[in-house]
């Protein structure tokens, strides 16, 4: 039943009259008491939903709440954060400042280490350049770097029995190259010679340490030293001018034979740092030299031993010895200024001899083989004379 026809009921109960709407009294009270009924029923509704608006509103407001919080907390995470992100950037900014500080620190170590690589670079190449300077001139027989001190010019003045007021004269020069055989003409013997006071001679070197030979004429004041040969395996090219003390000598004579070796120059040049050594150069076997020169030009089967010859022969063999003889001096003299000028050692005489004209020269007797003996003799002498006169 509707609420309006209950109020009806009520109404009829009430006033005990009939359902009958043209009844305007009863039915405007019951219309009344309707619209009340639903005045009230719409009031309850709209407290409900008053109530429910102000669970709304309470949601809302705690809702809001938590949003504000939330936002608060949010303001404070995002204070937190800009903290964070400006503390991660001063870090960045000081990490990659320390990077750019250890990128230029490895630059700069970079550089000193270029430096030094260049550096030692350098320096090997001067030490490798240094070493072959040195190794150069030790296998020419020079020590540049190591003078003699006075307690060696002592030691060696006292190993080669020094005499004051006697000249000092040392041969050398290759091993084979008639050293001995020189230093026996020069003293008048020959090697043959059974006096025991003579060097002795041979193919191979003879010499195998410094001997000493007083000149046996009377009233000479020349000592004759026989020096190992140059290059021999006892006394290799590098050690030969220091070690053997030539520095000690008044006059060392460089005896060269088929052609000038480094060592013959390495002494030569040695000499020239010693005010006190002078040198002669000394071309030996000369008479040998030239009958092979000669021997190769004369015509095949010609014996030079055969002394059973045409006059024709006789006369082809004296044009062409004469020939021979001059082009063996002037190639020999030639050849030695190209080997002094290739060192830039200066310019010196060659002397060109052979033991025969040697042995009757210093006999004071003439030679057909002679070709600078005499003035050898004569500048050896001067020289002898010179130093003798300075008081040595």
């Amino acid at each position: 039943m509707s609420s309006f026809r209950a109020v009806e009921t009520f109404v009829d109960w009430l006033f005990g009259g009939d359902d009958d709407k043209n009844n305007a009294p009863r039915y405007q009270l019951a219309r009344a008491a309707q619209e009340l009924q639903e005045k009230q029923e719409r009031l309850a509704e709209a407290k409900k939903k008053a109530e429910a608006a102000e669970a709304d509103m309470h949601a809302a407001e705690e809702r809001a709440e938590q949003s504000r919080r939330d936002a608060e907390e949010a303001k404070e995470g995002a204070k937190f954060s800009a903290a964070e992100a400006a503390e991660h950037e001063r870090a960045r900014r000081a990490a990659e400042e320390e990077a750019e500080k250890v990128r230029h620190a490895a630059a700069e170590a970079a550089e000193i280490a270029r430096t030094r690589q260049e550096e030692y670079e350098r320096a090997a190449a001067e030490a490798v350049e240094a070493k072959l300077k040195v190794e150069r001139q030790w296998f020419e027989g020079v020590r540049p770097e190591r003078l003699p001190s006075e307690g060696d010019v002592v030691r060696m003045k006292a190993e080669y029995c020094y005499s004051p007021g006697f000249f000092h004269l040392a041969v050398v020069g290759t091993s084979g190259g008639g050293k001995s055989s020189f230093i026996n003409a020069v003293r008048n013997l020959s090697n043959s010679d059974p006096n025991p006071i003579a060097a002795r001679t041979g193919i191979i070197e003879c010499t195998d340490k410094v001997t000493r030979y007083p000149d046996p004429r009377p009233n000479s004041r020349i000592i004759w030293y026989d020096v190992p040969g140059a290059g021999t395996q006892n006394v290799p090219d590098w050690q030969y001018f220091n070690n053997l003390g030539l520095y000690i000598f008044d006059c060392i004579i460089v005896l060269i034979d088929n052609r000038f070796l480094e060592s013959d120059l390495a002494i030569l040049r040695t000499c020239e740092q010693f005010i006190n050594v002078e040198a002669f150069i000394v071309r030996s076997k000369s008479d040998q030299h030239i009958n092979n020169m000669v021997c190769d030009k004369m015509p095949g089967g010609f014996d030079p031993l055969d002394i059973d010859v045409d006059d024709e022969t006789r006369g082809r063999l004296l044009q062409i010895r004469s020939e021979e003889r001059r082009r063996f001096i002037d190639e020999t003299r030639q050849n030695v200024q190209i080997n002094l000028g290739s060192k830039n050692l200066s310019p010196k005489k060659v002397y060109i001899v052979c033991k025969d004209a040697v042995l009757k020269t210093w006999n004071n007797s003439g030679s057909l083989k002679g070709i600078d003996e005499t003035e050898l003799r004569n500048d050896i002498k001067e020289c002898v004379h010179r130093r003798l006169q300075s008081g040595c």
